[in-house]
């Protein structure tokens, strides 16, 4: 009977852990049910299971670190992960192929009112994906995830951050792409094309070189990036800066051309502005002539009538002394013929 109890109690066993296992997705793991208890970092929180408190690390993710010693966006990645699993929550627990117990460390997979927080994290950004145990049965969903951030240039990936290795180059090969493809059309505007393409070739060969030597937390969430992005972020940059400096060669040479034909414009103005000036000085001679010969003839003319008036004047007192001259003479001559008359008159 002990023998048959023992039979009986393994049959129960298997046929309870065989349950366990169909519950899962794959049908090969087992699920814990439990509550969340508060979250400790990006990829770490504490869950209350059976009435026991059990610090889970997400499995297969990796997260930058929070605390005294944090990484690049470990405060954020904790507060993201916050926003997720917040107190009370109720969490699902899936494991790969070993149960809890017979674990060393407690990673699972984390799942939440329909969420799967392993792969959430990533696609924010604040998380990477990491091979971790020996089937790794999440890793694709949470780098599948991890891909999704990278190509919106999300959390770890966004080069807008200045702690992310992203920083280091993508504003170099944003600056680039603003820079117009149209010809310039005023040397004011070749100038500024110039200057910020050789600004570009200077700022994209630093970060060529601070790419290069960079150094990142061995075994960090920036170490993954780091390693999964450093080809293309290298390709891009040598194409950037290529470009750059292809198109500084076309624009000096539209500079120069656009120098050239505003000097050329610039003397032709002056040119045209000397000739207005000497046209305008000969038509101000003219004039100046013109009035002055105006001038002259106004005072010949009065010259001339005011002589002729005095002419006329002198003829007119001319005139009347004579006719002053005759009467007086008149006069004279009637009163001496007067006087004669009364004398002959005086005779016997």
């Amino acid at each position: 009977m002990k023998a048959a109890a023992m039979v009986l109690g393994a049959l129960v066993v298997t046929t309870s852990l065989a349950g366990c296992r169909m519950d899962a997705p794959n049908g090969n793991v087992p699920n814990v049910g439990g509550k969340v208890v508060r979250v400790v970092d990006g990829d770490t929180f504490i869950a209350s299971v059976d009435g026991k408190e059990k610090t889970v690390d997400l499995l297969n993710v990796l997260a930058p670190v929070d605390g005294d010693q944090a990484e690049c966006l470990g405060a954020e990645a904790t507060k993201h992960l916050k926003s997720v699993l917040r107190e009370g929550d109720k969490v699902r627990l899936q494991y790969d192929d070993d149960l809890p117990p017979k674990r060393k460390e407690n990673r699972a997979a984390a799942f939440s009112a329909g969420v799967f927080v392993n792969e959430e994290v990533a696609e924010a950004g604040f998380a990477v994906a990491e091979k971790d145990s020996p089937n790794n049965p999440y890793y694709d969903r949470v780098l599948a995830g991890q891909q999704k951030a990278q190509q919106r240039g999300d959390g770890l990936f966004d080069g807008s951050r200045d702690c992310t290795v992203a920083s280091t180059v993508q504003p170099v090969m944003k600056r680039m792409k603003a820079v117009p493809t149209s010809t310039p059309l005023s040397v004011e505007a070749a100038d500024t094309m110039v200057s910020d393409l050789e600004s570009i070739v200077s700022d994209g060969v630093a970060a060529k070189e601070a790419l290069a030597g960079m150094q990142v937390p061995e075994g960090s969430a920036q170490a993954v990036v780091y390693a999964a992005e450093r080809p293309r972020w290298d390709k891009q940059i040598a194409t950037t800066i290529a470009a750059a400096k292809k198109r500084l060669d076309s624009v000096e040479g539209e500079q120069k051309k656009l120098v050239a034909e505003k000097k050329a414009e610039e003397k032709r103005k002056r040119e045209e502005a000397a000739a207005e000036r000497a046209a305008a000085e000969r038509a101000r001679e003219r004039e100046e002539a013109a009035a002055e010969a105006k001038a002259k003839a106004e005072a010949e003319k009065e010259a001339q009538e005011e002589a002729a008036k005095e002419s006329k004047e002198a003829e007119e007192s001319k005139k009347a002394k004579e006719s002053k001259k005759a009467e007086e003479s008149k006069k004279a001559e009637e009163s001496k013929k007067s006087k004669s008359d009364k004398g002959d008159g005086k005779k016997p």
